[in-house]
């Protein structure tokens, strides 16, 4: 192992660390009771973020709920190193949000065309003069229903009798807000934060009011449940033997992508589907800068939810680099022998979850055979450069269906007519299922409350 990827290994594994996340909350919590200081949840507004217009709407429903602080902080768009392809972002952020608000019972429409710079300038005038939590929350939802539907009398209507910042002043807010977004660790809006932990959103506010319960903060005279719920389809048996493809990009270096395996691979067994893996380089490996705040930030997310799921991981190997090359090496081999999943399920868990040395071939040899395979047949087939074309031809159709990362989850169109379906990130694992269902006319019409494993 190189000295540079067994620094990075432990610093990595020290991020992801649970007995240090727990060391540090209390700490925090050691400091906000000498200091006899409020629960303090600075949350970070982006008006034209479509991910925040759904946050926003939790904001009552949590102050309801907790004793808390709630400070607000308007923020524009993120750095250009935070967000690749900013343009396929934003339409990926609104057709998700469209997709994901009716199962949480949120409202959101897309916008006609991005905002024009002058509206949204006056926009932010306004909501930057509020600063009570409640009153933030109808003003942001608000303005940012405005903004997607280019209405500018409303705006104007909602300026009326309203304080409004002056340029200058907002413009010194708005840095404020993101230097401070900056210093306490991310680069997002829609983003909760809270004693030193980031909570993205509605899909990771319920951690944020765990730990909240924990500490005490719930009102006695709270409503029952969380802020945020999300419904799921109850489904009836297939019966006209019709079956789906449903395409799977995964990488061997994302962290991510090692909590969908598992789940991808139950999808496809309990539906008629048939799964076509499609793996792709991971994407430091084709060019794209990282953020180091957004890569701390995803190895501390990805061991949260690994726990809420019950996956291990945190004893991480970094494979960057050489080390997924020669991984790849052996993928179509072993999916000649139909073994593909098993082969990268092996090799995630050896270097997210047991530290292997994935480069040496004592560490691929262990990969290799517990996926099942020999390693005398996988020897002959080490280090060739024959998948890479089609690993360069996966990156392309990934990106012709609007998404860039991983893992993306592509569900083909059927002969009904129906067109492709494409979801990105583990957490939308559930919503390639809402798709499964519908596709396949399963659903019974009836709903019931997602559990937190769902």
């Amino acid at each position: 192992m190189s000295l540079a990827r067994a620094i990075r290994s432990a610093i990595m594994r020290r991020e992801a660390d649970p007995a240090r996340r727990e060391a540090q909350r209390q700490r925090a919590e050691a400091a906000r009771q000498r200091a006899g200081a409020p629960h303090l949840v600075r949350y970070f507004h982006q008006l034209d973020d479509p991910w925040s217009q759904l946050a926003v709407q939790a904001l009552p429903a949590l102050l309801d709920r907790y004793d808390i602080r709630l400070q607000v902080h308007l923020v524009a768009a993120p750095t250009p190193i935070a967000i690749h392809e900013p343009g396929l972002w934003d339409d990926w952020a609104s057709r998700e949000a469209a997709a994901i608000a009716p199962f949480h019972g949120l409202h959101y429409e897309p916008p006609r065309a991005p905002p024009s710079p002058a509206l949204l300038a006056q926009a932010r005038a306004l909501a930057a003069a509020e600063a009570e939590p409640r009153a933030f929350a109808a003003l942001a939802l608000a303005l940012g229903q405005a903004l997607n539907a280019g209405d500018g009398p409303r705006i104007e209507a909602l300026a009326r009798d309203r304080v409004t910042l002056a340029p200058d002043a907002l413009a010194a807010m708005l840095k404020a807000n993101a230097d401070l977004r900056h210093r306490l660790g991310h680069y997002l809006g829609g983003m909760f934060h809270y004693a030193g932990e980031w909570y993205w959103g509605i899909d990771r506010l319920a951690y944020l009011e765990q730990r909240l319960d924990a500490l005490g903060a719930r009102r006695a005279d709270a409503p029952p449940g969380p802020s945020v719920v999300r419904w799921r389809s109850l489904a009836r048996p297939a019966s006209d033997g019709r079956r789906l493809q449903l395409e799977f990009f995964p990488s061997l270096r994302s962290p991510y992508t090692h909590l969908s395996y598992d789940r991808v691979a139950a999808l496809a067994a309990r539906y008629p589907v048939d799964l076509v893996l499609r793996p792709v380089l991971p994407m430091m490996m084709r060019g794209v800068k990282a953020d180091r705040r957004k890569g701390f930030y995803i190895l501390k997310d990805t061991q949260r939810e690994a726990e809420r799921l019950g996956i291990a991981f945190g004893n991480i190997w970094d494979p960057f680099g050489k080390p997924v090359l020669r991984a790849y090496s052996l993928f179509p081999w072993a999916r000649d022998q139909g073994r593909g999943l098993a082969y990268l399920r092996s090799y995630s868990t050896a270097v997210w979850a047991e530290r292997v040395d994935a480069w040496s071939e004592a560490g691929l040899q262990r990969i290799v055979e517990r996926a099942g395979l020999r390693w005398a047949e996988a020897k002959p087939h080490l280090d060739n450069r024959d998948w890479e074309a089609e690993f360069e031809a996966n990156v392309q159709a990934m990106i012709a269906a609007g998404s860039w990362g991983v893992p993306t989850l592509r569900l083909l169109g059927s002969a009904a007519g129906d067109s492709d379906f494409t979801v990105w990130g583990q957490d939308r694992i559930w919503l390639i299922e809402e798709a499964i269902i519908a596709r396949l006319g399963l659903a019974s019409g009836e709903r019931r409350l997602a559990t937190p494993l769902e």
